[in-house]
Order: structure tokens, then sequence, then C-alpha cells
């Protein structure tokens, strides 16, 4: 990858030179490259994940879905899939980092916690409570955050 200083001319309405980061044969797609263009003009972005957690064993969790980046509380489950695949390799390959120990200070998930999908898991949580041997009973929202790769 290949960085250099001038200016974006994404219309983000900045005066400055812009640091950006612009992929000279590093085998992005150009949606990895608008990601990386907003995560750039933003420093931070908000992800979550969605667990699976038991009331009567404390050591069980699962991940039921990883990593959710929602751009708004209708996204569809193809969409979020396909943006998860899409964060995963660019972290793989160093881009970014998907911390869940750092959820984003004084950022409200709205578009999470209102969003048809946890509605949806939640609702397959409770369906799935009374079935005999299931230990998962308690849907938990993992607030993280996404970064730039130091």
């Amino acid at each position: 990858m290949h960085e250099h200083q001038e200016h974006c001319n994404c219309g983000c309405g900045h005066h400055q030179e812009h640091h950006s980061l612009h992929p000279h044969g590093g085998g992005l797609t150009e949606a990895q490259t608008a990601f990386l263009h907003e995560l750039e003009h933003h420093h931070f972005l908000p992800v979550a994940r969605f667990l699976i957690e038991s009331s009567r064993e404390d050591d069980f969790s699962s991940v039921a879905l990883a990593p959710v980046y929602l751009r708004g509380p209708e996204e569809s489950m193809e969409w979020v899939k396909e943006t998860g695949a899409m964060l995963l390799e660019m972290e793989e390959k160093g881009y970014l980092a998907l911390d869940y120990d750092y959820p984003l200070e004084g950022y409200p998930y709205t578009e999470y916690r209102q969003s048809d999908l946890y509605a949806y898991f939640c609702r397959t949580i409770e369906e799935a409570k009374g079935r005999p041997g299931f230990l998962g009973d308690t849907p938990v929202l993992e607030l993280g955050s996404i970064a730039l790769a130091e």
C-alpha cells in the first residue's frame, strides 16, 4: 500500500490536506477502499457482535454473528454477512482492527439496539429457550469499535 498526501475529492467538505490510504496493487476491492476512506474520516466506527450466553452456565458464551457493522437499523442479514466477511478480511490483511474491549465512548449504538436483525436474534433465542438441553437463553449485544490498524 502506498501512502500520499492529497485532497481526496470525496465531497466531505474538509479544506486541509487529507492523508489518504490508497492501495496501489494492494488487492483491495472498491468496497474495501470506500470503507477505509470512511474509517479514515471518522477515525473510529461502531461494530458489535451477537452473543448467546446462559443464565445457568457462567462459562457458556457463543458468538452467533460477528462482526456486525450497521449503517442503519434496517440492514439485511445478507448485507451484514457480506460486510462482516469484508471486515474480517481487511483485519486479516492488517488494514483495520476490530475491538470488542473498547466500545465508542458516548456513542449510543441505537441502530444496533433497534435493528431488525437484533430483534430477530432475540426472538430466535426466546423461541429456543424451551428446547431441552439448550443452554443459550440470553441474547447479548457486545459493543465494540473499528479503527485503522497502526
